[in-house]
């Protein structure tokens, strides 16, 4: 079976069970854009809630926080992410997928 024609089968057991919903899909929906259904909620917030006591709660010397990706610009510059970042990616044409550059030297 054609990875694709798997991903269409998964995305059709997901959405008929209530774990995603295309977003916006009675307007056509947005391409690669889901929103979490009723169990698909109940399923990431468990997920989220063992990886947040396994990561943080069971380790002494981690301390957590929940913050906002809107930032003041100079908090981008200092963790590297303005300027000198730079994740070159390669597309192939006949897969039409892309590739990190890195991934693939």
């Amino acid at each position: 079976m054609a990875q694709e024609d798997l991903f269409k089968k998964i995305i059709a057991h997901a959405k008929e069970y209530g774990f995603i919903f295309q977003s916006s899909e009675i307007y056509d929906g947005l391409s690669a854009v889901y929103d979490y259904g009723q169990n698909g909620v109940e399923l990431k917030n468990n997920i989220k809630k063992y990886w947040w006591d396994s990561m943080v709660m069971l380790h002494e010397n981690i301390v957590g926080i929940d913050s906002a990706i809107f930032m003041h610009p100079s908090v981008w510059k200092a963790s590297g992410h303005v300027g000198a970042f730079n994740d070159p990616l390669i597309d192939n044409k006949d897969s039409k997928k892309r590739y990190l550059a890195v991934v693939l030297i």
